[in-house]
Parts: C-alpha cells; sequence; structure tokens
C-alpha cells in the first residue's frame, strides 16, 4: 500500500516545512499481532489517512513530551 506524498511545504504547529527532507521509512521485526492491534485501535479510529500519519504524530508527541520533561527538571 503506497501512501500519497504531500508537497514539500508542510505546517507543523504553525511552523512552515519549507524545503525539508522527506524520508521513506522502513521499520523491521515489528509482529503482525502488534500491528494488527495498532491499526485496529489507533489507527483507523483516529488516523483514516493511514499509518504514516499516526506515526509522524506519535514522534510529535513524543518529542514533545521529552522537551516538557527537560524544562521541569
Amino acid at each position: 500500500m503506497r501512501q500519497k506524498r504531500f508537497e514539500p511545504i508542510q505546517q507543523f504547529r504553525n511552523r512552515l516545512l519549507k524545503d525539508d527532507l522527506f524520508v521513506s521509512l522502513t521499520i523491521y521485526d515489528v509482529p503482525a499481532s502488534l500491528l494488527k492491534e495498532f491499526s485496529a485501535t489507533i489507527i483507523k479510529p483516529y488516523y483514516p489517512s493511514g499509518v504514516s500519519e499516526a506515526i509522524k504524530d506519535l514522534m510529535r508527541k513524543a518529542i514533545l513530551e521529552q522537551q516538557l520533561a527537560s524544562n521541569v527538571s
């Protein structure tokens, strides 16, 4: 299944990402049962555009959580 490609200009937290490098990512050794559960419980209800959007959003949330944790310490 091929994800649609976005324009090279995207908005992220009200910042325009211009001329950013976009990469294709391959993830290995993910159990089928974990992928199936992730798809059913996270992707389908919250990310109808697909797994790429879900992963990007989860990455952004993890970065934000780490930044917040660093600011508290």
